[in-house]
């Protein structure tokens, strides 16, 4: 894909990145209806985009083919609280992360995740973090792909 081009957001990218956000909360809210919930109000979503630009923390980052949003990725620098167990360290976790469907496995995603690495390296940031859900399997391959490992697992049991 040659003319791809991944930028920062900015405040004219709200309206366009609503949809993607959306998307990804429907996605969640059909495959875990007991844990995501899925709200017809999009105010929300365009509150929490105006908020991390005006922050820069998270970061979101647009893959654009012709001027059209193609991806998103989402990114939080944070660190481990005090804690006696863990080590106190700032890491970048990957919070969301979407391609649209017609340009899924043409390594979009891929290109958006090594942009952030990059951005990530040059903040001095060592680790990058993400949540994976279980029925997301696309996914879970792809951060495989890119050396992702799995070191912790989160289990539920309705009762």
């Amino acid at each position: 894909m040659e003319s791809l081009n991944i930028r920062g957001i900015n405040s004219v990218d709200i309206e366009r990145l609503i949809i993607f956000l959306k998307e990804l909360e429907n996605l969640h809210g059909n495959a875990l209806p007991n844990i995501f919930k899925i709200s017809e109000d999009i105010e929300h979503i365009r509150e929490y985009i105006s908020n991390s630009i005006e922050k820069q923390n998270p970061t979101f980052f647009i893959a654009e083919l012709e001027e059209e949003i193609i991806g998103v990725i989402e990114v939080i620098i944070t660190e481990n609280p005090s804690n006696p167990i863990l080590i106190n360290r700032e890491y970048a976790l990957i919070d969301k992360l979407i391609v649209k469907e017609e340009y899924r496995k043409l390594g979009v995603a891929k290109k958006l995740i090594e942009t952030v690495e990059t951005w990530l390296k040059e903040k001095g940031i060592k680790e990058i973090e993400i949540y994976v859900w279980e029925f997301n399997k696309g996914a879970l391959d792809l951060y495989e792909n890119k050396g992702f490992e799995t070191i912790c697992r989160r289990m539920i049991k309705s009762i």
